[in-house]
């Protein structure tokens, strides 16, 4: 079966944004993007809310149409990989390689599980995420710890969440990519 492998930035006190409009710029240079293109080799679909979608999708189309780009290898990926976007409320897709999904969550991420093929990787939004950990659908972390606390915010973990801790590798940037499974 497949593994629903999860990629996400957050902050040193669990918070993956902050609760203000003020953006939160995590850290993003080559040892990261490395890590992200390794994490992406082996995977058939990638998973992303709807509300996220809006950014995410376009904002990579474009990195991916831009060789010289210090991220190109990444919106490659991320723009060449198929898409499925998860909506309660949109039912058509918008995006090339990227198809809706608004069916009940745990039957479409099992169903997907079930196929043939490589892991799948999700992205985010906050709520979508947090969907995904309350209702135990994640095989594999992959935390990206940044240097950094932000006092307040949105996590993903709204609830009580054993994990076990697999690896643990700190980038020169200070961001720590730490790997858990669910224990």
């Amino acid at each position: 079966m497949r593994k629903l492998k999860l990629q996400m930035h957050i902050s040193i006190d669990g918070f993956v944004a902050s609760n203000d409009s003020v953006p939160t710029a995590f850290n993003w240079d080559t040892e990261l993007i490395n890590h992200s293109v390794a994490n992406l080799e082996n995977v058939d679909y990638i998973l992303i809310g709807h509300k996220t979608a809006v950014d995410f999708i376009p904002y990579w189309a474009v990195v991916a149409e831009k060789p010289d780009a210090p991220d190109y290898r990444v919106g490659r990926l991320l723009t060449d990989i198929p898409k499925v976007i998860f909506s309660k409320t949109v039912t058509e897709s918008k995006w090339a390689n990227a198809k809706m999904a608004s069916g009940d969550l745990v039957e479409e991420i099992n169903k997907l599980k079930k196929e043939k093929g490589n892991d799948i990787m999700v992205y985010g939004g906050v709520e979508f995420v947090s969907s995904l950990v309350t209702n135990q659908l994640i095989d594999e972390y992959h935390l990206l710890v940044e240097p950094i606390a932000l006092g307040s915010g949105m996590p993903i973990f709204k609830q009580r969440t054993n994990l076990k801790l697999v690896k643990s590798t700190p980038f020169g940037s200070g961001v720590v990519v730490s790997q858990y499974e669910p224990s």
